[in-house]
């Protein structure tokens, strides 16, 4: 000390400052703007270290990871005296979660809103493109004139799996096509031809229509139609076939009822086939003829319960198939069976006498049917 004053005062002096900032655990004002680069006051004036927050680190979990943490009422970092700034950040972070989940649930709400008018919009379009006859320009001396397109709908069922090679299930019943049509007297079949099966023969003797056309044959099928020399020509009195007939005859209406005789032979493809080919030559030979595909008649209950070929799964998949050949122009579907069916669709019992073909009266009602969809033109 005496031989050193100098150093002695400046230990003391650096004593007295350690003893002072280990009491009040920081620095004088005056000393903390004078910072010291040195290792030692560094150390002891360095401020604070930021440690993250917990709530801050839990960003990326959700509320319940959250909530499994704080057990007995503890928050992350031990004391619950200390966990009120963590509590209001965590309702914070719950409340911003929560309204930006409400924000995103609004916002897919409306796009699902949005998309289920859109949706509907379109269906309702179709539909109320498929209801509404379309139309088409049709230039007549020199003007246009509208002119009206029939659509062909379908009504839709569960279809059951079939095991036959003559047929499937179509899953859906045709209905007749949606036309202008027009309610007629008999004299509108003064032009017209029946051309058809035994059916036919029931409409040709029990209908009432005497002043009509009649090419029917018991047990006509539709690979055969046209070439069957069957009928006497008016004029030579000589057998002739129905392509003949159609060649050197004008008919302006043409009705066709052929189909029962052909549901055990090929299957709906190639009697699809046959059917256009025979409407294809039919408006060859008679273009301006209006040509009407009448359905197939279903059977009884009873018959189609009990046979594997003569059923009326079988008779709609082929009714579907003939329909589709209707192009609302000049050809027309027209379901005839609506007043002879019952509410399942079979032939009504005290209307047949063997299941499948009508007693007299009956056929009264397939003709009403047909006076009340004409084509008139």
């Amino acid at each position: 000390m005496k031989k050193c004053p100098i150093l002695f005062l400046m230990l003391a002096g650096w004593g007295a400052l350690a003893v002072f900032t280990w009491t009040e655990g920081k620095m004088p004002s005056s000393l903390e703007m004078d910072m010291i680069e040195n290792p030692v006051f560094t150390a002891l004036l360095k401020p604070e270290v930021d440690i993250p927050q917990l709530n801050e680190i839990d960003l990326g979990l959700d509320l319940e990871n959250k909530q499994t943490d704080r057990k007995d009422g503890q928050q992350p970092g031990g004391k619950n005296g200390d966990s009120t700034d963590l509590q209001e950040n965590d309702k914070s972070q719950a409340n911003g979660q929560a309204d930006e989940q409400k924000g995103t649930e609004k916002t897919d709400s409306t796009k699902k809103d949005t998309e289920q008018k859109n949706n509907t919009g379109q269906t309702e379009e179709k539909t109320e493109t498929k209801d509404k006859p379309q139309t088409n320009e049709k230039s007549a001396n020199g003007q246009s004139v509208q002119e009206e397109i029939g659509v062909t709908k379908y009504r839709k069922y569960k279809k059951q799996q079939i095991d036959s090679p003559y047929y499937s299930d179509s899953g859906k019943i045709a209905l007749t096509t949606e036309y202008g049509y027009k309610h007629v007297k008999k004299d509108y079949f003064d032009d017209a031809v029946f051309i058809g099966d035994s059916r036919t023969v029931g409409m040709q003797d029990y209908s009432g229509l005497d002043n009509a056309t009649f090419f029917a044959k018991t047990g006509m099928n539709v690979y055969e139609l046209l070439d069957d020399a069957f009928l006497a020509d008016p004029k030579s009195g000589k057998d002739v076939s129905i392509s003949y007939m159609l060649k050197n005859h004008t008919y302006r209406k043409i009705y066709l009822m052929v189909g029962i005789n052909e549901l055990g032979t090929g299957n709906t493809g190639t009697f699809q086939n046959a059917y256009a080919g025979v409407l294809q030559k039919i408006r060859k030979w008679q273009p301006d003829a209006v040509i009407y595909i009448q359905g197939i008649i279903p059977v009884s209950k009873e018959k189609a319960s009990n046979d594997g070929i003569f059923n009326n799964i079988n008779i709609n998949d082929k009714n579907v198939a003939i329909s589709q050949l209707a192009d609302g122009k000049d050809v027309f579907y027209l379901d005839v069976s609506e007043k002879l069916v019952d509410k399942s669709g079979y032939l009504k019992d005290d209307y047949t006498f063997d299941e499948v073909h009508m007693y007299a009266q009956y056929y009264q009602l397939w003709t009403d049917y047909l006076m009340e969809h004409a084509v008139v033109r």
